[in-house]
């Protein structure tokens, strides 16, 4: 397969504004014959009439409303969104201080499960030393003979 010949930046620029050019060209042939039959010579009144600029002020009241409507819509979108980011955010501060309360339980409970194991432990070894001592009250019972 042929390796396409790079262009320089030139080029490249000319190949790309060609068809940019065309798009526009086309753009403005198919709105050309719209304005043209909207925009009749004979029905606009010449220079700024006052029903020119009553139209104009109409259009531009209009214009700013959506504008302004579009503005509150987004700015109660963004609140929306905050409040919603906030409350995730708060899930999640939950949800981790659960998790360290429940590592902090367990922690405790484990270590007083050792805790409880080395006492344990240290008055069996009691138990055993004061038993080979002679101490018969501190022996065990002897475990069942198997026949």
């Amino acid at each position: 397969m042929e390796r396409p010949a790079t262009l320089c930046p030139t080029a490249l620029r000319r190949r790309i504004a060609l068809p940019a050019a065309l798009v526009a060209g086309a753009l403005m042939a198919l709105s050309a014959p719209s304005l043209a039959q909207q925009t009749d010579a004979s029905q606009l009144p010449e220079g700024n009439s006052p029903e020119e600029v009553a139209q104009r002020k109409t259009a531009n009241e209009q214009q700013a409303e959506f504008a302004s409507s579009q503005l509150q819509n987004n700015a109660n979108s963004q609140a929306e969104y905050d409040r919603r980011l906030k409350e995730v955010e708060e899930a999640k501060d939950k949800i981790a201080a659960d998790q360290a309360a429940a590592q902090a339980a367990y922690e405790a409970e484990k270590a007083k499960r050792e805790q409880d194991y080395q006492a344990a432990m240290a008055k069996w070894r009691d138990d055993v030393e004061a038993c080979k001592a002679g101490d018969l009250a501190k022996c065990g019972a002897s475990p069942a003979v198997q026949p």
